[in-house]
């Protein structure tokens, strides 16, 4: 095997791709998903020791009351289903905490329903009784049986990244949501115009007037998406934004159509007009065309 064959062959474990900080996480939700699923077991069996307790005490009455002391109205409501039901619930809601956890810190859209459908058993579709309840009982049994680790679910994400990095994923991502936003749907025709160092963005925003002559600017998730590009641009980074810029970077209602960004050394301002129009102006025309080159594209995407 020659030095390049050595090298491809070699299998980077997802866990070796995560910082420390991650795996910290990770560790400690594992933790805690492998003790939520001994304490439930634990629990039902207690609880099935307690009622037949209940049922032995009773016995001698000759007629057994469904309902025993253990729950009483009102009070402490348990069964043995809601149980069960519990402790199944355990793996989606491991895949959900460790999907939105990275989701957050990477600034990353991870689509965790496709996790669970790759990891959980697949509860079976309605047919005929006779095929359904035995398809029910295999599926419960994978359920009860089913012990997640949690470098499965990041082997899943980095599948959804595309075998890359996930902070290089997000950049990625963040850019190529730029780009979509820049372009027509038909990505032929650009929806901006950059001259000198303002960026103008065609149908980006409106104003509306709600009740009582009270009006709002609202800037449109196309836009938005800009905005995210133009802070990390100016970042560096997804931390360390400065306040006034962060504060534009949502499409909500806005209460004033100029934005000064001090504390910004590559984008100056930004103002909102009523022809749905934003024009965002940088410190430099360098900026500004640079910007646009690395995130928006000059020429219509592929």
């Amino acid at each position: 095997m020659d030095l390049l064959s050595k090298f491809s062959s070699i299998e980077i474990k997802p866990d070796a791709r995560i910082s420390e900080t991650d795996r910290t996480f990770c560790q400690a939700h594992q933790a805690a998903y492998d003790a939520a699923r001994a304490s439930l077991q634990e629990l039902e069996f207690f609880w099935e020791d307690m009622q037949r307790q209940q049922q032995e005490a009773l016995a001698s009455t000759g007629n057994v009351p469904s309902e025993s002391y253990l729950t009483t109205y009102g009070k402490l409501r348990l069964s043995e289903r809601d149980i069960q039901e519990q402790r199944r619930s355990l793996h989606p809601a491991f895949i959900d905490r460790l999907a939105s956890y990275f989701s957050s810190a990477y600034h990353l859209t991870i689509q965790t329903e496709d996790i669970k459908d790759n990891l959980l058993p697949h509860k079976p579709y309605h047919s005929s009784p006779q095929e359904y309840r035995p398809q029910m009982e295999e599926y419960t049994a994978a359920l009860d049986s089913l012990s997640l680790h949690y470098t499965e679910i990041l082997e899943q994400i980095f599948l959804q990244t595309g075998g890359r990095e996930l902070a290089e994923s997000a950049v990625c991502e963040l850019k190529e949501k730029c780009r979509r936003a820049a372009w027509d749907s038909a990505g032929s025709k650009a929806r901006f115009t950059l001259k000198k160092a303002s960026l103008q963005l065609d149908f980006a925003c409106c104003y509306r007037l709600h009740y009582q002559n009270y009006g709002a600017w609202e800037i449109f998730q196309r836009a938005v998406d800009i905005l995210k590009g133009i802070a990390y641009f100016e970042a560096e980074g997804f931390s360390g934004i400065p306040d006034s810029l962060a504060q534009a970077l949502h499409s909500g209602d806005h209460s004033k159509n100029c934005f000064t960004f001090p504390g910004c050394v590559k984008v100056q301002s930004m103002k909102l007009y009523k022809n749905h129009r934003i024009d965002i102006k940088f410190h430099t025309e360098e900026h500004a065309r640079k910007f646009v080159e690395e995130y928006l594209g000059t020429v219509p995407p592929c």
